[in-house]
């Protein structure tokens, strides 16, 4: 499915959201702080050695009386991208998104954990890229320069942990891939010379792969005692 298609199914979740009766109508507030340590599958880079911020602000509400249902949305400035430090090859790439996360979630209350699902849109305001080949090495793989450029959106899907720490701090983490490619068909050979017997190419698409720790602070959160009297019974 091509970015367009997800737009048009990102929106379509986002009317949902908008359009389902909140139990009690009162949302509760989020503010983020945590880091990213990221990769760029098919970038022949491996590890999760790119570190970057992730912040913002977000929004969450029950989806039923027994508010163990819920569904969050969030905006974040969102730091990703791959590096590579070992000699002979230091690519680097920094990639800044603002990001909208719509995340579906479970919480087991006697347990205190809290799962999550969902789909995040990103938008590429920044990115800066440095391929790091040294001259002097020639027979390692190398991509034929230049290549395409990073898709301005990306669509990836999400996977969501979190535990409260104390009161109204929750600790965060977070998994995301992209379901579409941020570049396409990026073209590698082996640096052999065309004619010779062992000259390979091949091609590959990047997508986006990251490990994400947050901290969340909840504002106008309730205890569950406070909830469960009768009193509050329509309030979250």
């Amino acid at each position: 499915m091509k970015i367009k298609g997800f737009k048009i199914v990102y929106l379509a979740l986002m009317l949902i959201l908008f359009s389902i009766p909140m139990q009690g109508q009162i949302f509760k507030g989020m503010l983020i702080a945590g880091g990213n340590f990221s990769q760029i599958n098919g970038d022949q880079v491996y590890g999760y050695k790119r570190v970057g911020v992730n912040t913002g602000v977000g929004v969450m509400a029950p989806l039923n009386n027994q508010r163990n249902f819920l569904i969050s949305m969030e905006v974040l400035y969102n730091q990703i991208g791959a590096k590579e430090s070992q000699d002979p090859f230091k690519y680097n790439t920094k990639l800044s998104y603002a990001s909208i996360p719509l995340i579906f979630h479970y919480e087991d209350r006697r347990g205190g954990l809290t799962f999550g699902l969902g789909f995040q849109y990103s938008r590429l305001v920044q990115f800066n890229e440095d391929w790091g080949l040294p001259d002097t090495i020639k027979y390692m793989d190398r991509p034929v320069l230049p290549v395409n450029d990073f898709s301005r959106d990306d669509f990836s899907f999400v996977v969501d942990v979190r535990f409260r720490v104390w009161k109204k701090i929750k600790f965060n983490f977070r998994y995301q891939r992209s379901m579409a490619p941020i570049r396409k068909e990026v073209m590698y050979t082996n640096s052999l010379p065309p004619v010779h017997s062992d000259f390979a190419s091949w091609k590959r698409n990047f997508y986006n792969d990251v490990l994400t720790f947050r901290v969340i602070y909840v504002i106008n959160e309730r205890s569950d005692s406070e909830l469960d009297r009768r009193i509050n019974r329509d309030q979250y």
